[in-house]
């Protein structure tokens, strides 16, 4: 339905206009990234490695105004790099050997950042 506005008004209503505009975008982008983030610590947890299971179990994500953050709870934060890129053994002080990375970060990372662009993009097309 066509509406008449004022030229006065012009101005007011492309701002009020932009601005719901603005929500609408801000509401899918962020309902996308935390279904993408919850897909996320699945994968993580179902592809990290496991020996006792705890650091398996320990990714989680927290959501706060910032965005969301996926990330290692408890002690375990310590390992995340260790396993991703592999380190060196130390025995008395000297390098005896390494051990080797199991890389399990990145792939999720890239896979669920690719997922969330298509998604964004799908979703504001329309």
């Amino acid at each position: 339905m066509r509406q008449w506005i004022e030229a006065e008004q012009l101005a007011a209503e492309i701002h009020r206009q932009l601005r719901e505009y603005t929500d609408e975008v801000k509401k899918t982008v962020f309902d996308t990234a935390d279904a993408v983030s919850v897909k996320a610590v699945e994968r993580l947890q179902a592809e990290s490695p496991k020996r006792t299971g705890k650091y398996r179990k320990n990714w989680g994500r927290t959501a706060d105004r910032g965005g969301i953050i996926i990330h290692q709870k408890g002690k375990t934060y310590r390992l995340t790099h260790l396993l991703e890129k592999g380190h060196a053994l130390r025995r008395g002080g000297r390098k005896v050997g390494e051990s080797p990375a199991y890389p399990h970060i990145e792939k999720v990372e890239q896979e669920c950042a690719a997922e969330y662009i298509a998604e964004v993009e799908r979703r504001l097309e329309g």
